[in-house]
């Protein structure tokens, strides 16, 4: 009698654990689902930054999903074949060394489902603040096409100058004085901190151009020679090179980079500053 009641227990506790395992499979099936809608509704809006953004958020985050999906459809065969192995098997001695196996299987899946979930939430934490984020971005773009912002267009037609000038008005609003100019240098302080804001502006910049090493090097070494331990660089172009990326990660965080979307936000939606770059 105490062996049934125990096989029953056994029986039960392994159907409760691939319930589990199967509600948290739905769940994570319903998410991936959304996310590939959303990913798939976007997929050909490229012109939008934002657009492109979002697209990417949901393409990473169901991509994410389906792994997540992955391991919760093992661990539920598995407890699916514990399950069966106890329901067809009611000669399976409690104290033989495959009974034993079996039940330290179950425990290790019944372990698994806890930091799976935690795993879950993170993700759909981190993509509801991605897309606030955005939402936030795109209220800031409404709102800078009903004023008199400066466009990316108009950036980009502007001469050395004139974006220079842009620059410095940009970063007096942002709090930063500017002690000295030149024709791509400006020399700036904030909170008892000073630096080197470099503009490496280009006119009506191809789709495809980069910020090259060169570029970089200049505004390190120009840095260097007037003793400034950081440096900015403001470019309207919207890629980095791929040496000039790889020189990027070599280089710590005194040498920061406003790109093409950055500037945009910035100059022309009133993005501040230390929201783009962190502690900038």
């Amino acid at each position: 009698m105490l062996r049934a009641l125990l096989w029953v227990s056994e029986v039960r506790l392994a159907d409760d654990i691939a319930a589990a395992w199967r509600a948290f499979h739905r769940e994570l099936a319903r998410e991936y689902t959304e996310a590939g809608r959303r990913r798939d509704n976007l997929a050909w809006q490229r012109s939008d930054q934002i657009a492109v953004d979002c697209h990417k958020a949901a393409d990473e985050l169901a991509d994410k999903l389906w792994d997540e999906q992955q391991e919760a459809a093992d661990a539920l065969r598995q407890c699916q074949d514990i399950v069966q192995e106890f329901t067809t098997r009611l000669e399976l001695r409690l104290d033989d060394d495959q009974g034993d196996l079996t039940r330290a299987a179950l425990a290790l899946l019944n372990d698994h489902l806890p930091p799976a979930r935690q795993r879950f939430t993170a993700l759909m934490s981190n993509d509801r603040q991605e897309l606030h984020t955005l939402a936030t971005l795109e209220e800031r773009k409404r709102r800078a096409a009903s004023t008199q912002c400066t466009t990316i267009e108009q950036l980009d037609a502007m001469e050395q100058h004139e974006f220079n000038v842009t620059v410095l008005q940009a970063l007096k609003r942002s709090g930063f004085q500017v002690h000295s100019r030149g024709p791509r240098v400006l020399e700036v302080s904030r909170d008892g901190g000073e630096g080197l804001v470099y503009c490496a502006h280009v006119q009506h910049p191809g789709h495809n151009e980069t910020t090259d090493v060169r570029t970089m090097l200049t505004a390190q070494r120009l840095a260097e020679t007037r003793g400034f331990p950081g440096v900015l660089l403001v470019t309207n172009l919207r890629y980095l090179s791929r040496p000039a990326y790889r020189l990027l990660q070599e280089w710590d965080d005194n040498f920061r980079i406003v790109q093409r979307f950055d500037l945009q936000q910035w100059l022309g939606w009133d993005v501040p500053l230390r929201s783009l770059l962190g502690s900038a």
